[in-house]
């Protein structure tokens, strides 16, 4: 076959074995999606995502108000002086929280997927400043601590106190605007006071993420957990976090001065019924596997082209140095084996983890093509320097799939070192005379 037509039909054949590639990535898309859907299946049937808020005290005063009115009787005009009694409910952050908390994580989930599940034991210690919170002609009929949660299902104990004596807790968070939450009627003798010291002791459990709003004029969060992966995010990140592979620390201290948490939990009020700046100025953090399959079978198949034009490209080479020929349906053939290579990874990463998967997949595929070339080209020495150049590339992949900060720079040294090689390779070959051979 002439060299004019060979190389056209070659291109085309690879380009040809980007659509099972394709068909291959939306079967990666439906089973990460499935996945998806039963970690969303576990956070429903256990707890979802927790998001802690508060303590925060809720103080409803009453007040007095004499009211002046003029009435006539038997034709006589008189002023009147009645009273009219006004409630208003306010709402006081704390002066100083922190939290000490610690988890320890869990992996639970249907068939092969999985969701990762926390359980928090948790403290806090929060400080009110109610110096003149109540006003001349003032007196308080009601205070209750609120504590906001993300899902009140995830409760395994809870307990609130306040100046060292226990508090009745109560689900509801009497605040409209939080998703779920507990509250505590706080004694209107504890109002005397200066200050109100108010200490939370619970164990909470929550699926895949944990976030803090800063609600105090000074916040501190300082958490520890099993998991050797988190990923912090929100809208501040902690002070030197410390990760070792049997877990993580870490610490935010946070002032009103770096977070408007206050001012959007303020601006939530009492009565509103939906409050986005909350969570907005939320902090914490989410368990991330780094080894996630379908993002790794993901990233592999993005190189699905490249190791195409590698191998096809050393298939041609040792056509055109070594005096061998093969068929465009050989090429075919080989690209069908390596194609096979992600369907393998895909299903057995599902079983047995993506290192152990990948290897496998390698092996299958290094055989499978080195049989084959060995018999084609009649030579179990060729055969064999397939198979160390496909375990080579298959080597490079892996490499390139875990050094993810360098992995463009790590592609495009691969490209440029096998076009010089290729190049220098083959600077002695007439292609003009090779061009007018005919099968």
């Amino acid at each position: 076959m002439r060299l004019g037509f060979k190389i056209p039909l070659i291109g085309f054949t690879m380009f040809v074995l980007l659509v099972p590639i394709l068909l291959l990535n939306g079967l990666v898309y439906e089973r990460k999606q499935r996945a998806a859907e039963v970690r969303a299946e576990v956070a429903q049937s256990s707890s979802r995502a927790q998001r802690i808020v508060g303590p925060l005290l809720r103080v409803e005063l009453e007040r007095v108000l004499p009211e002046r009115r003029l009435v006539t009787e038997d034709g006589v005009q008189r002023e009147v002086i009645e009273t009219k009694t006004v409630r208003e409910a306010r709402l006081v952050l704390p002066a100083r929280l922190s939290y000490e908390a610690g988890f320890t994580s869990e992996r639970r989930g249907r068939s092969l997927f999985l969701a990762l599940l926390y359980h928090l034991q948790l403290r806090a210690k929060a400080e009110f400043d109610v110096q003149g919170l109540i006003g001349e002609g003032e007196r308080a009929i009601r205070a209750d601590l609120v504590l906001g949660l993300g899902d009140n299902r995830g409760i395994r104990s809870l307990a609130l106190s306040a100046g060292g004596k226990a508090l009745n807790v109560e689900p509801g968070a009497r605040l409209p605007w939080l998703e779920a939450g507990v509250q505590a009627a706080l004694p209107l003798a504890q109002l005397d006071a200066p200050a109100v010291s108010v200490q939370l002791e619970a164990e909470i459990s929550g699926t895949e993420a944990l976030d803090f709003v800063p609600v105090g004029a000074d916040t501190e969060v300082r958490l520890a957990g099993d998991w050797p992966h988190p990923s912090f995010g929100g809208d501040l990140l902690p002070q030197a976090p410390e990760l070792r592979e049997d877990g993580f620390s870490a610490q935010w201290k946070v002032s009103r001065l770096a977070s408007q948490a206050q001012q959007a939990v303020r601006q939530c009020g009492l009565e509103n019924t939906h409050c986005a700046g909350a969570a907005t100025h939320a902090f914490g953090l989410r368990l991330v596997d780094p080894v996630d399959r379908y993002l790794m079978t993901e990233r592999a198949m993005k190189y699905a082209l490249l190791v195409l034009v590698l191998v096809f490209g050393a298939v041609f080479f040792v056509e055109v140095v070594g005096g061998d020929e093969l068929h465009p349906l050989h090429y075919g053939l080989i690209g069908l084996a390596l194609a096979m290579f992600f369907l393998l990874l895909l299903a057995l990463s599902e079983h047995i983890g993506f290192g152990p998967a990948y290897l496998l997949a390698a092996l299958a595929c290094i055989a499978l093509i080195a049989a084959y070339l060995a018999g084609v080209l009649e030579s179990r020495a060729k055969g064999w320097a397939s198979a160390g150049l496909l375990a080579g590339l298959y080597a490079l992949l892996y490499a390139l799939l875990k050094a993810e900060d360098y992995a463009l720079l790590g592609g495009a040294l691969v490209l440029f070192g096998c076009l010089a090689v290729f190049m220098l390779a083959t600077r002695r070959v007439r292609w003009a005379a090779l061009g007018r051979k005919s099968a």
